[in-house]
């Protein structure tokens, strides 16, 4: 009697083992659940979005010559205009698309949006790409007031190429009266060496030293010394006082002359 000889697929160990070398079938992409209405097709990683195609043919939009040019044939119909041809975004994530699109369109049955910081963020990151403009400034604006935090802005300037973040954030960093490490490990050693060395040089030459109640004003309240000479009111200016009132421009375009724009 001919006995079998063992297979390959005999154990379900083995079928694991072959299942594991085959290629996975292909996703089907799914439609977005707001953003799917009409006109043009997008394919965003594993997401269709549908939308008007009337905000991407902005004057500025990198989007307005793909449109302007004439549809080729094809055999599932001109790119954008069905599930099966989309227009495919590469190098964007489905949530940084959608954020785009809160901004492109930012009511939702008559309700305006409210954005966070992240979804700012990404709006800016694709208008700064895509050139719009319009969006652009619009985030810029919104982050400016939800990024209060002075070394952030200047990352966030340096990322998306923000003029006038870099220098006004240096000077409030220079006039406070201490930085944290988080501040100092944010805009980089070069940054932070820079900015303290600028600190540390605050001038006493030509300082009121009288005490009154303008330097008080100005530069904060003022230390006496313990012994004063006879017929004087002594008074003593400290760094901190002194760089509180401060204006670093001069120094920040000498010291950042090459990040500023």
């Amino acid at each position: 009697m001919i006995q079998d000889s063992p297979s390959i697929l005999s154990s379900s160990e083995s079928l694991r083992d072959l299942a594991a070398t085959l290629p996975s079938p292909p996703v089907s992409p799914r439609r977005d659940s707001e953003f799917y209405c009409r006109d043009v097709v997008f394919r965003v990683e594993e997401t269709l979005f549908r939308v008007s195609r009337r905000p991407f043919e902005d004057n500025t939009s990198a989007f307005q010559t793909m449109f302007s040019l004439p549809s080729l044939d094809h055999a599932r119909g001109a790119e954008g205009t069905s599930d099966d041809h989309p227009i495919r975004i590469q190098g964007v994530t489905e949530d940084e698309f959608r954020a785009l699109l809160y901004v492109l369109f930012p009511t939702s049955y008559g309700v305006p949006r409210t954005l966070t910081k992240d979804q700012w963020m990404s709006a800016l990151k694709l208008a700064t790409m895509w050139n719009f403009e319009g969006v652009r400034d619009k985030a810029i604006a919104e982050l400016r007031r939800l990024v209060p935090e002075h070394a952030e802005r200047i990352r966030l300037a340096r990322l998306f190429d923000i003029p006038g973040w870099i220098e006004t954030a240096l000077n409030e960093l220079a006039q406070q009266d201490s930085l944290t490490a988080a501040e100092l490990q944010a805009l980089g050693w070069d940054t932070a060496a820079k900015l303290i060395k600028m600190r540390e040089n605050v001038a006493f030459s030509g300082a009121c030293m009288c005490g009154c109640n303008y330097c008080t004003i100005a530069h904060g309240q003022a230390i006496h010394t313990a012994n004063p000479s006879a017929g004087m009111r002594s008074a003593m200016l400290t760094a901190t006082s002194l760089r509180r009132s401060m204006d670093f421009t001069s120094q920040i375009k000498e010291l950042f002359a090459g990040e500023l724009f």
